[in-house]
């Protein structure tokens, strides 16, 4: 079974806020924590977000975005030197590609402040991708956070090259508790190709065991999902779509995963609760394409 947290505790989302701009011009409210906590505050868990904008238009229109969406904005920095987050997207049938500018305004999350308020809210867990640990500067403050809120850990990978920092990567996992990765991260850290299911549960559980996480997660695209932990290996056939945008796809997973673990679901349910969201994910533009209705209709009908 799936650890239960406080299902009355709020999570405390870490990390990137961004624009996903397209070569059409289009652009998206993006990040990976950015999505995830979108979907969080979705199903009504009320997650605090954890992130820093710039004195920007771009950082104007993303709060605005945020407090119209009803989310909670009061961990979210303003910094006066640094630009709000971009990232160009190049797409193409068989992947995504992710042009990430450095030093942006979310490479330069303070302690200052947010950690005193954290300390006296009921937090459940803290969801934090790799992504916003390349600088030094986010990383010692996620690391603080971390150290004296003293909440179990969930890891999402987002190898991002260049910024994909193998010692980095790992310094992240002996936090974890929980870990979410897709096959092409965890062939990463295998440092080989893994074509079957079984090279897969094995990657996975030598992950598991060196660096004693709970619970890991793998995501594989339309061969479905696979979750290692204390109980054995739970794995689900993908879904059948048209994907029209992959991009937050994983993220989508890693909400519904946090979501069935404050809800007390059992593993079975996670992974395929979370699957099927990803799924529905892809089949909008954007990591964010659900009005606040399709929340409703989803839960109602998991519950």
């Amino acid at each position: 079974m799936a650890k239960t947290i406080d299902q009355t505790a709020r999570p405390v989302i870490f990390g990137e806020l961004l624009y996903d701009h397209y070569p059409n011009g289009e652009k998206f409210l993006g990040g990976a924590p950015l999505n995830v906590a979108w979907h969080l505050q979705g199903f009504g868990l009320r997650p605090i977000l954890v992130t820093r904008l710039g004195q920007d238009t771009e950082g104007e229109l993303a709060l605005t975005e945020m407090i119209r969406w009803g989310m909670d904005t009061r961990a979210v920095q303003i910094d006066p030197e640094h630009q709000t987050g971009s990232v160009l997207v190049r797409q193409s049938e068989t992947d995504n590609q992710f042009e990430i500018k450095p030093d942006q305004a979310w490479d330069f999350i303070s302690s200052a402040l947010v950690l005193e308020w954290l300390k006296h809210l009921p937090c459940s867990l803290i969801y934090a991708g790799s992504l916003a640990q390349r600088s030094p500067f986010s990383r010692k403050t996620l690391q603080r956070i971390i150290l004296e809120i003293k909440l179990p850990v969930f890891i999402d990978i987002n190898l991002r090259p260049p910024w994909d920092d193998v010692e980095i990567i790992n310094s992240c996992l002996e936090s974890a508790h929980w870990l979410k990765l897709n096959n092409h991260e965890i062939e990463c850290f295998a440092e080989k190709t893994l074509n079957s299911d079984e090279d897969l549960k094995r990657a996975a559980l030598n992950l598991k065991t060196t660096h004693d996480i709970g619970d890991v997660y793998i995501t594989h695209g339309e061969q479905g999902a696979m979750l290692i932990n204390a109980s054995g290996v739970k794995q689900l056939a993908g879904e059948v779509i048209t994907a029209i945008d992959t991009i937050g796809a994983g993220d989508a997973f890693s909400a519904v995963v946090i979501l069935g673990l404050h809800l007390g679901w059992s593993d079975f349910q996670i992974i395929k609760n979370a699957n099927e969201f990803s799924a529905r994910i892809c089949q909008g533009q954007g990591g964010t394409p659900l009005k606040k209705k399709d929340y409703k209709d989803l839960l109602k009908q998991w519950l």
